[in-house]
């Protein structure tokens, strides 16, 4: 269930960059965040890291980090005001700056003190090929549904935006406007832009982009919706979570959760793709059927509604179809600690395999469990002996997890998860040990986050893929950016010193260059970290 602390953390979204030394999206495409060994980072250059500049942004603008792919490596950002940037990633210089729309009042929500406007919530994604940057944009047309100018709800639109990173100007025939069609799957559910918000990071597969949208404020008669748009052809696809004529619905558009709620929204972490089909979790919704029903079902049975699940979609010529689906058999016992807090990651099917189980996924959620996925056969509702769960491995942790997990192929195999309220723990992989045993608790950090919901996703790196190099990066609100090295030390996980950065945004990713890591801080300045050399510059 989205409640009003998950607005807070949307609004400082991960970055990303891009470059010849990274990939143009948050994190991977699959999701496992290990994001690569072409950062010409180690332990040992972090030991050397230093500030080498910052950037201040507007008064209420929290920003959100995006992508690159130009010969000369950029940071792009976008922000809840409808601005994009470029920003010369070396020395700080902003290139390009453009307001692309004027952003939606918040005040329309009825929580303007998370944010006064709301506009570019989702990580963007970059097709390094055009070098053009996609995001999806949330503004207003006054005067549009209903009187009363930009403010009231039912005038909140969303546009999806390309812009080339040379310039910021559009591309030619975008922006598109997608709002008031139906759903693919149930023609009642139209799209209303001001109901809902664009928080998971933006999905590129081939030619299409996909976004994932949720509640806003937990507030008004809205469905969980995945759109997918094919940039070449522009045809928009719509899919809602909730669909089919059990699904809930009424044409009084501020009821709250009138139209079955459940969302996507994984607390910002980017949806998830194996390079064909999209996997992603869906937070509690409604239909009174499914509620009550402790009959199993089939992961690969067709589901009007779905809610508290991780799912597997597949986009076809009949637009998106549900491929397989896992519902956690106590969902109903979870006092609204549901499966949607966060995503799914996809493992590295050339390390994190068994002799039965080619592909493993992990999917993390506030009700303290981890659950390590058959990526094949994900579950269903109950398929398990005794109506329990039919995964690979529960594992259960100390506290919620807003956001997912980070893995790193090398050296065995590990996957590191934050909990609220705890240390940064290590798993390591055991393909030979028993289904209970597959991955099992091999170190933590020394420190405790104190706090919940504003815990980063665990990002990993490695020079080269050099034993000993792999670094686990992680934002706290208050310690700012830490690094961790990968494999644990006696059951420990090593800290490296880092230069001290002022907090973090909530729910942050850091995002890495040539050489250097780039974090949003808590006084929402683009900090710039690495070894001091030619071309560097510090303030800002």
């Amino acid at each position: 269930m989205l409640v009003l602390v998950h607005l807070f953390l949307i609004f400082l979204a991960p970055l990303v960059i891009s470059a010849p030394s990274d990939s143009p999206r948050d994190a991977d495409v699959a999701q496992s965040g290990y994001v690569g060994s072409d950062h010409n980072i180690g332990p040992e250059s972090v030991s050397r890291f230093q500030h080498l500049w910052n950037i201040t942004f507007k008064a209420d603008e929290k920003v959100i980090l995006g992508p690159s792919a130009q010969r000369k490596q950029i940071v792009f950002t976008a922000s809840t005001e409808n601005i994009v940037r470029t920003i010369d990633a070396v020395t700080g210089e902003i290139l390009f700056e453009r307001q692309v729309a004027q952003p939606w009042p918040m005040a329309g929500a009825h929580c303007d003190t998370i944010s006064k406007n709301m506009g570019i919530m989702g990580t963007p994604v970059i097709y390094p090929e055009y070098d053009v940057a996609f995001f999806f944009v949330k503004s207003y047309i006054e005067d549009y549904r209903v009187t009363g100018g930009a403010a009231p709800s039912l005038n909140g639109v969303y546009y999806f935006y390309a812009v080339y990173l040379d310039g910021l100007g559009d591309v030619y025939k975008f922006p598109l406007f997608i709002d008031d069609v139906p759903a693919d799957n149930d023609p009642r559910k139209i799209f209303l832009g001001g109901l809902v918000l664009q928080w998971p990071s933006l999905l590129a597969v081939g030619d299409v982009v996909y976004g994932g949208f949720g509640g806003l404020c937990d507030a008004f008669n809205y469905t969980g919706t995945l759109v997918a748009i094919n940039i070449n052809t522009r045809t928009v696809n719509r899919w809602v979570t909730q669909g089919g004529p059990s699904s809930p619905w009424t044409s009084d558009w501020a009821k709250r959760h009138g139209g079955g709620a459940g969302g996507i929204w994984q607390s910002g972490m980017g949806l998830a793709s194996d390079g064909q089909d999209v996997y992603f979790s869906i937070g509690v919704g409604g239909g009174a059927d499914t509620n009550l029903s402790t009959i199993p079902i089939q992961g690969g049975s067709h589901q009007d509604v779905l809610s508290e699940s991780v799912v597997r979609v597949s986009l076809n010529d009949s637009g998106v179809q549900l491929v397989d689906f896992f519902r956690p058999f106590d969902y109903l016992l979870d006092a609204g600690q549901d499966i949607g807090s966060g995503g799914v990651s996809i493992l590295d099917e050339a390390i994190f395999k068994t002799s039965s189980t080619a592909r493993i996924s992990v999917a993390t959620s506030c009700n303290a469990k981890m659950y390590v996925q058959n990526l094949d056969d994900l579950g269903g509702y109950r398929t398990s002996a005794n109506g329990t769960d039919a995964v690979l491995q529960t594992i259960h942790l100390n506290g919620e997890v807003f956001g997912g997990i980070g893995s790193y192929p090398l050296e065995g195999g590990y996957i590191y998860v934050k909990p609220c309220n705890g240390s940064l723990a290590a798993y390591r992989f055991n393909p030979s040990a028993s289904k209970s045993s597959l991955f099992t608790l091999a170190g933590t950090s020394s420190a405790p986050d104190p706090h919940c919901s504003s815990v980063g996703i665990p990002t990993v790196t490695s020079r080269k893929g050099e034993p000993g190099s792999g670094i686990v990066w992680v934002t706290d609100v208050e310690r700012g950016l830490l690094a961790y090295r990968a494999v644990p030390v006696n059951g420990s996980l090593v800290e490296l010193g880092l230069p001290r950065v002022e907090g973090a945004v909530r729910s942050g990713r850091p995002v890495f260059g040539d050489g250097r890591v780039y974090v949003v801080d808590s006084k929402e300045r683009l900090v710039a970290l690495g070894v001091a050399g030619n071309g560097t510059v510090s303030g800002g």
